[in-house]
């Protein structure tokens, strides 16, 4: 609830945004989701038993997509993002270079320090005879959930 007034605190999209790192924003974005995690279990019944009985195993950090973004070829962060599908390059929690997902003036979402980012997917492009070039990018969180940062404002 939000704070003090008994209701949901609704996030307007205005103030979203991706980021990696501070102050490098993504240009173009304009759709983020990220999946949620997803526990799994493990069957743990035996011979006899009517009912089965499961217990808590390792979990999934989910995947995060940034869809429908504006495709610019010569934008630095786009093109990080296509080199760490094409490299094989992890995208590691940083302070000063780790992807951001903002979903407010004040906080974002990040990998929690000891995971990372592996990016699957990126370079697609999709063109409009009425519209604008379009892009998208996939990615599997590893080792870690996302988690809440605050900050004082955008930057």
């Amino acid at each position: 609830m939000g704070a003090l007034t008994g209701r949901a605190t609704n996030l307007n999209g205005a103030f979203q945004q991706v980021r990696l790192g501070a102050t490098s924003k993504i240009l173009g974005a304009g759709k983020y989701s990220i999946s949620g995690e997803t526990r799994k279990t493990l069957d743990a019944s035996e011979f006899g038993v009517d009912v089965d009985i499961f217990e808590y195993g390792s979990a999934d950090g989910g995947t995060i997509t940034l869809s429908e973004v504006n495709y610019d070829p010569t934008d630095p962060e786009q093109n990080t993002l296509r080199t760490a599908v094409q490299n094989g390059t992890k995208l590691i929690h940083s302070v000063t270079s780790g992807i951001r997902f903002y979903i407010n003036s004040t906080s974002y979402l990040t990998v929690a320090t000891s995971g990372h980012l592996l990016m699957t997917s990126g370079g697609k492009v999709e063109a409009d005879r009425n519209g604008f070039a379009k892009t998208s990018f996939e990615g599997k969180i590893s080792g870690g959930f996302m988690w809440v940062c605050a900050l004082t404002a955008i930057p």
